[in-house]
């Protein structure tokens, strides 16, 4: 690990690297690039990396600001090495003194993509200082399996039934949180889009295959950010009177054809 370059910097080049050699076409850019930024705030408020179950909720909702299905789901992984073998999570999670025993990761059901946004809080897969994971699943792979090779070493994810999942969410802890992911899950969506607004011309946009989250792209466009006192990322839309209002992103009027916001956890 490259200990001596600063972890928000490291972050940061990764999502510039993203960003930089992966095509608006690819179907992954945009659901890639949610983690890596959620990477690269926990880097900068130096956040606990045992948060795994607050970051999937928060990104499940902002997948679904963005017209993209995604599940939270209960997982096992396996980090197989020339050196060793060991697993983390469970496929039977359960709750302790209001703690989770087990692991979650966010999988994008229509896309085959699993993401481990917190996957380096393990330290078998920080010590590679890969950042979060992200692994498509491949249909021949035994059991149904998601494996991913990162440099010398095989990580193996195993999804539990999404009923498990649904269990696990239905305890009082996450309820109580309900509000504040989905808070979160625009607050993310609203910092991905504007990214993408100052990156990519109008041109190249027209090229991303999400079609809410390209609209979004252009409704955001030159539109001024209003921060709020909670850091709350906000907007200012012109009105005809001249004075502009302040909007979240899921108030921002769009095409009539544009798709609706997916259904977290469908």
């Amino acid at each position: 690990m490259n200990e001596h370059i600063d972890p928000v910097q490291r972050a940061a080049a990764r999502v510039g690297g993203l960003m930089a050699y992966l095509a608006p076409s690819d179907p992954m850019q945009i659901p890639s690039l949610l983690p890596l930024f959620i990477d690269m705030v926990a880097a900068e408020y130096l956040l606990p990396p045992e948060r795994c179950l607050d970051d999937c909720m928060t990104l499940v909702h902002a997948y679904a600001h963005l017209g993209i299905p995604a599940q939270v789901r209960a997982a096992e992984i396996t980090i197989a090495s020339a050196k060793a073998r060991v697993t983390h999570g469970n496929l039977t999670p359960h709750w302790e003194d209001n703690m989770i025993h087990g692991h979650t990761v966010v999988w994008l059901p229509t896309l085959g993509h699993l993401i481990d946004v917190t996957a380096e809080q393990f330290s078998e897969i920080a010590d590679l200082d890969e950042g979060p994971v992200i692994a498509a699943h491949i249909s021949d792979s035994a059991g149904g399996r998601i494996q991913v090779r990162r440099k010398n070493v095989l990580l193996t994810y195993t999804l539990a039934p999404l009923e498990t999942t649904f269990a696990l969410l239905d305890h009082p802890v996450p309820r109580a949180d309900a509000t504040e992911y989905r808070r979160r899950g625009i607050n993310v969506a609203s910092a991905v889009v504007t990214i993408l607004a100052d990156s990519l011309s109008q041109e190249r946009v027209r090229l991303i295959p999400h079609r809410r989250a390209a609209a979004l792209v252009e409704a955001v466009r030159g539109l001024p950010e209003y921060p709020t006192p909670t850091n709350d990322r906000r907007f200012l839309l012109p009105c005809p009177d001249g004075e502009p209002v302040v909007v979240r992103l899921d108030q921002i009027p769009l095409p009539m054809v544009t798709h609706p916001v997916a259904e977290p956890n469908r």
